[in-house]
């Protein structure tokens, strides 16, 4: 019985995806025009990036990174462990998502060669993802820092529903609804998830409203969230207001570099996607247009 009931709720959302505005998790639809990935390291280290582990320089070439995305559509996914992502509400391991098809994802290498004659101990090789800004798509040209924005896209609810606990939205409101909302950035290093961020700053720590509410509304059914979802930060990391390039805390920390010749090297993985079970996962963002941008520094890590 639970497998048919799964099935015909698949079925159910095929045609929504012809008719009306609906609870994207559920849909086959697509999303999201990547327009522009932009990672970089900080100015004032020796910080250097490299996609294959060969090339290095401050920042990564733009073409490149495009180049492997060229076949991403994103989808809706979802994981319970920051490394396996599902296209299924229910993480059924024959929807595992595919890589750079339904989700980001790269290798990253970091570098860093100091100067002759310094310490190990003085050398910066703890690397972080810092400067979590909020920005508008007209800002992204000139904006500074790491942050996922978009244009978003216009929505016309046919019914009322929950956005949030507070938030009721009612029939006919015209609302703007952004992909860079609902999409999530995760950190893997030494096989740990090192952090997932929800870069829209806004703790989401029940599921039941916004899309699915709005879904379970309309279909006047009652689909469960789960119970325990994956652990996010909202915010990152921030420089030592009191001790020069240290780092107040570790939660945004991705790896500690290690001594290779004359030089010190990490690497990680880097995931970006759109959270099938976030409450701004409607319908209403399919075709958004997303732009993402990333900044690493390398401190000393405070114990």
């Amino acid at each position: 019985m639970r497998k048919i009931y799964f099935s015909f709720i698949a079925v159910l959302a095929v045609c929504l995806t012809l008719t009306v505005s609906a609870f994207a998790w559920l849909n086959i639809s697509n999303i999201t025009l990547v327009e522009g990935i932009y990672l970089k390291a900080g100015s004032g280290d020796l910080l250097e990036l490299s996609l294959d582990g060969i090339t290095y320089n401050k920042t990564l070439d733009q073409n490149r990174i495009k180049n492997s995305l060229k076949n991403l559509k994103i989808k809706p996914i979802s994981t319970n462990d920051g490394k396996t992502f599902y296209t299924n509400p229910y993480q059924k391991n024959d929807a595992q998502a595919r890589k750079n098809i339904d989700y980001m994802s790269f290798e990253i290498w970091f570098r860093i060669t100091p100067e002759e004659n310094i310490s190990d101990e003085s050398v910066y090789k703890d690397i972080y993802l810092v400067n979590h800004q909020q920005v508008t798509y007209e800002q992204k040209e000139n904006a500074k820092g790491t942050f996922i924005t978009s244009k978003g896209k216009q929505f016309k609810s046919d019914i009322d529903f929950k956005l949030s606990e507070e938030t009721e939205i009612k029939k006919t409101k015209v609302n703007t609804y952004y992909a860079k909302d609902a999409m999530r950035i995760g950190v893997v290093s030494n096989d740990e998830t090192k952090f997932i961020l929800d870069p829209s700053g806004v703790e989401k720590n029940n599921y039941a409203y916004g899309a699915l509410d709005y879904y379970n509304k309309k279909m006047q059914t009652h689909l469960i969230p789960p119970v325990n979802h994956i652990e996010t930060i909202t915010e990152l990391s921030v420089l030592s207001k009191n001790k020069a390039n240290t780092i107040e805390d570790n939660k945004s920390h991705i790896t500690t570099l290690e001594k290779k010749d004359n030089s010190y090297i990490g690497r990680a993985t880097i995931n970006i996607w759109l959270e099938g079970w976030d409450p701004y996962a409607l319908d209403a963002i399919i075709k958004d247009n997303v732009y993402i941008q990333l900044e690493f520094i390398a401190v000393i890590k405070e114990n």
